[in-house]
This record gives structure tokens, C-alpha cells and sequence, in this order.
């Protein structure tokens, strides 16, 4: 059983939905037919026909809008247009409106005229839009079009409307329009043609209905407009209707439109799409020449202004459609290409099929072969994963031990050493004595190269000349490259100074010479290099570790091998090298990088295969005087009365620091750690003229115990001593200024001496 709807939800959906402008438009109808009944006797009928009207151009306004929204592409726009061109149609009326009110009207009047003749001119643009047209930018065939168009509509404009008006000056407001309405008649005629011939041309089947309902609408328009001026029909008439009826198709045309779901048809021929894309605007360049062609009779230069740039705009217009059409020949010529290749390819695969199994199964143990390989490389880089987890291991694990081996390295040597002294003429027991000093001495210079490796040794820089480096070194770098390597030095003159550690630098040069040695198995040339550089900021941009200024380069130059691009990426990586296994472990350019940025530094390679390579160091070049050196000679080892605080957790390492510091005539007080200490600083009322303490001790460091005994005791002079400082005492490194440091493992001698020698110094003023 059918439900009924109720009666008021059917009237509400009259004034709801898509369809609500019915109401509104038939009560407009009515009060049209009232006021051709009642009111034309009042003489003001124009003004209520005008009125009822601009009522209709308001709702198509509306409605026009609301079907943009419904659709999209190329209707859409036009939707949105015809909503734009109904807003002129209203301003026309609106301003014939005021013409009847309103003195001093024939300019309004002719205004008003105006804009009712060409109300639909901004439609005609669509017809140079694609159906699947979405704005994305600025076209330029658009853009020329819109042009084009433009200046077709200026010339009927200046054809049928202003030479009119100035011919028949001095007639009533309307005859100028009512002596042209031939010229209007051939406007709408061609309006109608170029909307019928753009629904023919569309493959799209929402842009085809909105043209042809467009084309049938404008021939019904020219239809009245022949027959109302031939008969030369007044206002206010029954005829009047179907000018109403006019008005009232827009908004059945919008109200009713829907947009459909499958929109293309099939695709144009190519005389169709030949036409659609030239037909128009060639059409409107020539309609233009057309119009000119009369225009040039009473305005030469504005008839020769339309044509040059309707030319202008249909040249470019084919320039740009031209290089477009290249385009897409070249791009189907390629896919021909590809097309023929691939057809090809399939011929001679059904001709050769044995051949294709055959280089199938050949390329499947090609494959199979690089698997294989991929495997092996897997595994080495497995290897090489392991091999630097257990450098880092020991790298982690060298700093931790250094301080307890250096501990243990301090007590054997420095025994040793005592011993020594007491041995009297026992030939035999001294050389068993030096075997054991000489033992600790190189377990010394181990626990020195962990500390390198770990990047955890002190660093003590100096103001130094890199040519008197070079020079000291030429002789022990001949001996180590060999007589086939040819070893050249080029010293700059006026080399400035630089401020860094001489035994790192040393350490530096020693490392890139050895990668040159080994990179010159054959032999070669070598050079050292030295000398002062400028850096600008060109070059500064092109190495972002470099920033302009002044610096000293030392450079090493060698003929060997060479390094491609994807090895220089990679040559100051941990453990990375070009090497045999047994010959290198892929940490010396490394340390070179980590030494020269620790001196500030900036390292930049320069290499070609075959022909050589070039390391070249930047070290900021400083305005201060060379460090001389006094060069090693016997010092006396000093000794002394003055008050000595020992700190120091290791038992065996105080008992004979203990030893050697009474042998030496001090006075010494010991602490086990930083708190004993503290408790004897603050019991003990004595002087006490140094603090020689370790660094690195459980619970307080030295540092921390010096700084409490220093505040009350401002006299008092620091020494450190450790083997392992973990930055306690320095900052990346560096040792602080004013800071002592005696470095673990020491001797009676080197103990006297440092010690002498900090009591000895000046206090420097702050």
C-alpha cells in the first residue's frame, strides 16, 4: 500500500530544493499578465514591466549559481559565467529603471541599451574552453583567446552600437536602436551559429546539452527580436509575454540541469577536432576583419589597432599551438619508436626462442653468481661490523685501563729506578734492573698509543713553526719511505706561527707519509709543502669546514695511485681502508682528521686516479713569537724542605711517591682519598707549600680537593698527576692554562724535577 504525502510537505518542497524558484517565478508571471490587464492605461507600465523583470534576472542570478554547483569542467564555468552575465542584464534594467524616474534620462537610457545587447557576451568565452577545463593557472592560448574575444566585442560594439548613435543624434532614445536592430539580429544569428557548431564539436555530453539548450534559446531570442522590430511592436502588449518567457528560460535552463555521471561520448574525429580547436578563433579573427572592414570607413586608426592586434593574437595563438603539436609528435613519435622496438624485441624472441632460454639461464647464473658474491660481501661486512665493535671495545675499554696500568707502570719503573741507585757495581744486577726499567718504558709508550687511539690524551699546545718541524723530521722520513721514493720539501718563506701539539703534528705528518709510502709501491715522488694561505670566501664555500682568513698549510703531495670520488668520501672514516688486512687497520687518516680538528684545523683531499693525491692542513696562522726549544740536556734533580700534601688512592703508587719525595728532603703528610685530605687541611695548622695529587680517584677528584684547599689556603701550589685525566683538567683534551700535570708512569727524576719546579715558578697575576 502506497503511503500518501502529507499536503504541507508537498507545498514546503515548492520553496526547497533545486526547484524553488517555481513559486517565485509564477507569481511574477501573474503579476505580468495583471499589469498587461489593468495598468498599461496608467502610462507607468514600463516601469513595473522593468521591475518584474529585474525580479527574473535576480532569481536566475541565484539559480545559475546554485547549478555551478552541480557541475563541473567547462559547465561549471559557464554555469558560473551565465550567473555573471544575468547580474549585467539585471544592472540594464535597473538602469532603465532609473531612466524612467530620473530626469536628464537618454544617457541612461542608451546605457541601459547598451548593456541589454550584449548582457550574454562574456558566455561567448566558453567556447575556447576544453570540456575537462579546470582553472590551474594562466594559460597563454586562454589568455590570447580572451584577448581576441575582447576585441571581437569592442568591434561590434563600436559597429552597431557607437557609429549609430552618432549617425542618428538628435532622434528619439530609442531609434538608434530600433535603425540597428538588423546589426543585433546578425549578432544573436552568430551567437546562435557558434554555440550550435560548439555543441556539434564537443565530445563531452554535458558540455553538448548546454550548448544546444544555449542554441535553441537565442533562436527563439532571434525570432522575437525579428519579429517585434519588423512589425515595430510598442510596449506593453501581449507580446510582452514572450519576453517574459525569455527571461524565465534561464532559470528553467539552470533550474533543471544535472550533470551527468558518463559524460564522455566517443572521441572526435580529426576533422572535429581540427575545427574545434582552429574553428573559433579563427572565426573570431575574421568575423573581426569583417567588422574593420566598415569600421576603417569613419575611424581609420582604430580599424587598423583591431586588426593588428586581432593578428597578433592569432599568430601567436598558432605559434603556441604549433610548438604544442611538436611536442606531442615527438612524444608519439617516441612511443612509435618504443612501440617498434618492442615489436621488434617479440619478433626475434619467437625467432630465437632457444637463444632467449639459453641467455635466460645465462643471466639466472649471472644472477645467482652476484647472490653468491652478495653473500661474501655480506659476510665481509659482517667481519668488518665485528672487527670495529671490537675496536670501539677496546677504544671504550684503553681509557678505563689506563689509569690502573699506568698506576702499576709508575710503581715497577719507579722501583726500578731506585734500585738502580743502589746497586754499587753489580754488573749483573744492574743490567737485570735496566731489563725491568726498559720493560716498563715500553709498556709506557702502549699505554701512551691506547690513549691516542681513544683520543684521550692530553694535548699540550705550542706556539710553533711547521718548517722547523718538517726539517727536524726530513732525515727519520727518508729512512721510512725508502730509497725509491724521492722525498722533496718546499719550506714557505715568512711562515707564520701556529698554535698546536708539536708531538701530534709530528704524529700527523708520520701518517700521511706512510699513506703516501704505501700508496707508491712502485716508487714515485713526495713532496712536504709549507707556506701561508689566504683563505677567501669562494674557497670557503666550497669546503664548509674552512672559514676565510689566515692560515698556514702543510701539505703532502705523492705520485701514487690515486682515489676516485666514492674513496674520498669515506677516507676519514674509523677503520675504513684501500689496504691489505695485514697492512693497515684503517685508523690513521682518522687520527689525522680527529688531531687536525682538535688543533682547530681543517684537512682538504684532492686526488685523481693515476695520478697522485693531496693532503692539504689548514691551521689558523697566530700573531705570537716561536716557543724555542732548549733541547734535552741533564737537569739536576732538585731538592727541597718545604711541606708536601700526598693524595693518592693506589697504596703502591703513594708509598713510593712517599719514598722518593723523603729521599728528596721534603716533608710529606699523605691522604688515602679527596676526604681524608680535606679533614687534614682543615686540622692541620701548619704551612703546607704544594697539593701533589692524583685526578681520577673515587668519591672527590683532585680538582675538586685542590679547589677546597686553595680557598683556604691561597698560597698553596697544585700538582697534578694521573694517567688518564677524563677531562678533569682539560677541555677536549687540551690541557688548561696554568694547570701542572705530571703524567703517569713517572720517574724518581721526573718526580723531582716537576715537583722543583712548580714550587719554583712565579704565581702569574690574574
Amino acid at each position: 500500500m502506497l503511503n500518501r504525502v502529507p499536503a504541507r510537505s508537498r507545498f514546503a518542497s515548492w520553496f526547497s530544493g533545486q526547484y524553488w524558484w517555481r513559486v517565485p517565478v509564477a507569481t511574477i508571471v501573474l503579476l505580468q499578465v495583471i499589469t498587461l490587464i489593468a495598468l498599461h492605461l496608467v502610462g507607468r507600465e514600463i516601469i513595473v514591466e522593468n521591475c518584474l523583470d529585474f525580479g527574473l534576472s535576480s532569481i536566475a542570478i541565484v539559480v545559475a549559481w546554485q547549478a555551478s554547483r552541480r557541475s563541473r569542467g567547462l559547465t561549471r564555468v559557464a554555469w558560473m559565467t551565465l550567473s555573471l552575465c544575468c547580474s549585467f542584464f539585471a544592472l540594464s534594467l535597473a538602469i532603465g529603471i532609473g531612466a524612467e524616474v530620473l530626469p536628464y534620462t537618454r544617457a541612461l537610457t542608451e546605457l541601459s541599451d547598451e548593456i541589454s545587447v550584449f548582457w550574454l557576451a562574456p558566455l561567448s568565452f566558453t567556447l575556447f574552453l576544453e570540456p575537462d577545463f579546470e582553472f590551474r593557472g594562466f594559460d597563454p592560448i586562454h589568455v590570447l583567446d580572451f584577448i581576441q574575444l575582447v576585441i571581437f566585442w569592442v568591434a561590434v560594439f563600436f559597429m552597431f552600437l557607437f557609429l549609430p548613435m552618432h549617425v542618428f543624434v538628435g532622434q528619439t532614445p530609442h531609434s538608434w536602436l530600433q535603425a540597428t536592430w538588423g546589426g543585433t539580429l546578425v549578432y544573436d544569428l552568430s551567437m546562435t551559429m557558434l554555440f550550435s557548431l560548439r555543441a556539434m564539436l564537443t565530445r563531452s555530453r554535458s558540455t553538448r546539452r548546454f550548448f544546444w539548450r544555449f542554441s535553441l534559446f537565442l533562436v527563439v531570442g532571434c525570432l522575437a527580436d525579428l519579429y517585434a522590430n519588423y512589425n515595430k511592436l510598442p510596449s506593453a502588449t501581449w507580446f510582452q509575454l514572450v519576453w517574459t518567457a525569455l527571461n524565465i528560460a534561464p532559470i528553467v535552463l539552470a533550474g533543471t540541469w544535472t550533470e551527468d555521471e558518463t559524460d564522455w561520448i566517443d572521441a572526435k574525429s580529426k576533422a572535429g577536432r581540427v575545427l574545434g580547436d582552429q574553428l573559433f578563433p579563427v572565426m573570431t579573427a575574421f568575423l573581426v576583419l569583417i567588422l574593420s572592414m566598415v569600421i576603417v570607413r569613419e575611424r581609420l586608426g582604430f580599424a587598423v589597432m583591431m586588426v593588428s592586434i586581432s593578428f597578433v593574437c592569432s599568430s601567436l595563438r598558432m605559434v603556441v599551438v604549433q610548438q604544442r603539436e611538436l611536442r606531442i609528435a615527438a612524444d608519439l613519435q617516441a612511443e612509435i619508436a618504443e612501440r617498434r622496438r618492442a615489436e621488434q624485441l617479440l619478433r626475434e624472441n619467437e625467432e630465437h626462442l632457444e637463444e632467449q632460454v639459453a641467455n635466460r639461464t645465462s643471466e639466472l647464473s649471472e644472477a645467482n653468481s652476484q647472490l653468491r658474491s652478495e653473500i661474501i660481501e655480506r659476510q665481509r661486512l659482517e667481519e668488518q661490523l665485528r672487527q670495529t665493535q671490537k675496536m670501539e671495545a677496546i677504544g671504550t675499554l684503553s681509557g678505563g685501563i689506563a689509569h690502573d696500568f699506568n698506576n702499576l707502570l709508575t710503581v715497577i719503573r719507579g722501583y726500578a729506578r731506585m734500585v738502580l741507585d743502589r746497586v754499587g757495581n753489580d754488573p749483573e744486577l744492574r743490567t737485570d734492573v735496566e731489563q725491568i726499567d726498559e720493560a716498563g718504558a715500553r709498556a709506557a709508550a702502549l699505554t701512551s698509543q691506547l690513549l691516542a687511539f681513544s683520543r684521550r690524551q692530553m694535548l699540550q699546545p705550542r706556539t710553533i713553526n711547521l718548517n722547523g718541524l718538517v726539517r727536524d723530521l726530513q732525515k727519520m722520513l727518508q729512512r721510512l719511505i725508502g730509497e725509491h721514493i724521492e722525498l722533496t720539501t718546499r719550506a714557505g718563506e715568512g711562515l707564520g706561527a701556529v698554535k698546536a701539539d708539536p708531538g701530534q703534528i709530528e704524529q700527523v705528518i708520520l701518517n700521511l707519509v706512510v699513506n703516501a709510502r704505501d700508496a707508491m709501491p712502485r716508487g714515485g715522488s713526495l713532496v712536504l709543502e709549507t707556506r701561508n694561505v689566504q683563505v677567501d670566501e669562494a674557497f670557503a664555500r666550497e669546503h664548509v669546514d674552512l672559514t676565510p682568513g689566515d692560515y698556514v698549510m702543510l701539505a703532502v703531495h705523492d705520485t701514487g695511485v690515486g682515489m676516485d670520488d666514492a674513496t674520498k668520501v669515506h677516507i676519514f672514516e674509523p677503520f675504513f681502508t684501500t689496504k691489505e688486512r695485514a697492512r693497515g687497520t684503517g685508523l690513521g687518516l682518522s687520527m689525522v682528521y680527529g688531531i687536525v680538528k682538535q688543533s682547530g684545523g681543517s684537512i682538504v683531499v684532492e686526488s685523481q686516479l693515476a695520478k697522485g693525491s693531496s693532503f692539504k692542513i689548514f691551521l689558523p696562522r697566530i700573531q705570537a713569537r716561536t716557543e724555542v726549544e732548549t733541547g734535552l740536556h741533564p737537569v739536576a734533580v732538585g731538592k727541597g724542605s718545604e711541606i708536601v700534601l700526598l693524595v693518592e688512592d693506589d697504596e703502591q703508587v703513594r708509598n713510593l711517591t712517599l719514598t722518593m719525595l723523603r729521599r728528596f728532603g721534603y716533608t710529606v703528610y699523605v691522604a688515602e682519598n679527596g676526604t681524608e685530605a680535606l679533614k687534614f687541611n682543615e686540622t692541620h695548622s701548619g704551612e703546607i707549600n704544594l697539593l701533589l695529587t692524583d685526578v681520577v680517584m673515587p668519591g672527590a677528584s683532585g680538582p675538586e680537593i685542590a679547589v677546597k684547599i686553595s680557598a683556604s689556603r691561597p698560597g698553596i701550589k697544585v700538582l697534578y698527576m694521573s694517567g688518564y685525566t677524563d677531562d678533569a683538567i682539560g677541555t677536549h683534551g687540551i690541557l688548561e692554562e696554568g694547570i701542572s700535570l705530571l703524567q703517569k708512569p713517572f720517574t724518581p727524576a721526573a718526580l723531582g724535577e716537576r715537583v722543583r719546579e712548580v714550587l719554583d715558578a712565579v704565581p702569574v697575576k690574574a
